[in-house]
């Protein structure tokens, strides 16, 4: 990986930082900075995620103070967020990376 490839990852994940703690949309820096440096739209989406999960991670160990007393719905919520991981996951791995690509 040459400098300017690493610049543009790490002025990304910097941006990203900033978007993810501000509005939630870190990936909307993250995953075209992948893309640009030549990972393929798949490899992309999957390291964005697995790099963007300490994010959400420490957004809730933030938020304790206002996740007080909401047990039942998170454990609601992330029941459904589990599902839909898992079936996205489902769909990604059983078809082709061309379908990725042109819903991406």
């Amino acid at each position: 990986m040459g400098i300017g490839s690493a610049a543009l990852l790490v002025s990304a994940g910097v941006a990203s930082g900033l978007a993810g703690s501000i509005a939630g949309l870190a990936s909307l820096f993250s995953y075209p900075a992948l893309l640009a440096v030549g990972l393929p739209p798949v490899a992309a989406n999957v390291t964005n995620t697995v790099a963007l999960f300490s994010n959400t991670v420490g957004t809730a160990a933030g938020s304790r103070t206002e996740l007080r007393g909401q047990r039942d719905r998170l454990l609601r919520l992330a029941a459904i967020a589990a599902l839909g991981g898992a079936v996205g996951a489902a769909l990604l791995l059983g078809t082709p990376s061309s379908a990725f690509e042109a819903v991406v």
